[in-house]
């Protein structure tokens, strides 16, 4: 259950559903765009007992396992000409089969765009079965930037959308050519433009760690620098600033009123009672990571993180779990 759920909210990270325009640039072109893929081979998932031995290697021995630090951008030129514009094709197909795959329940329109870095497994009925435990419920397109090739052969470009009518997302698609067509191949998610909004209220929020002497247990935490009663305007920005030193994620959802954030771990709280808002992942030691979310309503909002701890347990087991309040401003 446990880590069913944890891959089911990183896969969400990335379902970006196209259904309009919003605020900024919208590329009217990519939302008529049908999408074109040439689908995947038959096939299934890998059984869970023939993947055994290689997740059980790797949760072997968490203690030992060396802590990542923030990965470091490649620097690129711009791209032009044909590179240009195959690089923007390939990201509207990638996004318009996102699209349909999502709405139709065929992750495999896109999961056979992408290269098998994206898969994380050389096969790709895996990422099909991830993604297919659900995710954002829309996303609106407002455009495609900073278009770059690499000397490694690679090229990106920056994607800025409303995700889920609320997370202003931007992230930087990477794409790899192989026989001639731009597979998806990674998603670095990156700072959203929010100069557009007359109204932002920024909420800092340090992610604590504080380990017991006596039995080294580590105790996790959400730590509000102001009060955790928020007053809504048009953007609210979550500044997650990482004090420890294991990498964390954000995950923002909304409970049915009253419920228990810890049924998440027992299941009394289900994907259908939760909506998922927006998420900030991976956030590295040192490192400080926004999420940006627009017009968010009043009510009761709940952050979670289940990266595993040294234990092999998800961090919310061990605290990671806080919730704050958005309030209407007052008349």
């Amino acid at each position: 259950m446990l880590n069913r759920l944890k891959y089911a909210m990183l896969a969400a990270s990335s379902a970006l559903l196209i259904v309009g325009g919003i605020g900024g640039a919208t590329i009217s072109a990519q939302e008529a765009m049908a999408c074109v893929s040439p689908g995947l081979p038959p096939g299934t998932p890998t059984p869970m007992d023939e993947m055994g031995e290689e997740m059980d290697m790797d949760m072997a021995s968490p203690e030992s396992m060396e802590m990542p630090a923030v990965p470091e951008m490649p620097v690129g030129t711009p791209a032009e000409g044909d590179v240009l514009a195959a690089l923007d094709a390939a990201a509207t197909n990638y996004v318009a089969c996102l699209a349909e795959g999502w709405a139709t329940g065929d992750p495999s329109l896109y999961v056979a765009l992408e290269s098998e870095n994206m898969w994380g497994s050389p096969n790709p009925w895996d990422r099909v079965a991830s993604e297919s435990e659900g995710g954002f419920s829309s996303v609106e397109l407002r455009g495609l930037s900073n278009q770059q090739v690499y000397e490694d052969g690679r090229a990106s470009v920056n994607i800025d959308a409303l995700v889920g009518g609320h997370w202003l997302a931007n992230l930087r698609a990477f794409f790899v050519e192989q026989d001639g067509v731009w597979l998806y191949d990674e998603e670095v998610f990156e700072q959203a433009d929010t100069s557009f909004a007359d109204s932002v209220t920024v909420v800092g929020i340090n992610i604590t760690e504080e380990t017991d002497e006596a039995s080294g247990a580590v105790t996790y935490a959400f730590q509000f620098l102001g009060s955790p009663t928020v007053t809504a305007t048009e953007v609210t920005t979550l500044n997650f600033s990482n004090q420890g030193v294991e990498p964390h994620e954000a995950i923002l959802v909304q409970l049915p009123d009253g419920a228990d954030p810890m049924g998440l771990l027992d299941g009394s709280v289900s994907f259908e009672d939760m909506t998922l808002l927006g998420v900030a992942v991976p956030i590295f030691p040192g490192q400080t990571v926004e999420m940006s979310l627009l017009n968010l309503d009043p009510g009761t909002y709940t952050l979670v993180c289940f990266f595993p701890g040294p234990d092999g347990a998800p961090h919310i087991v061990n605290g990671m779990v806080a919730q704050f309040d958005v309030v209407a401003a007052a008349a």
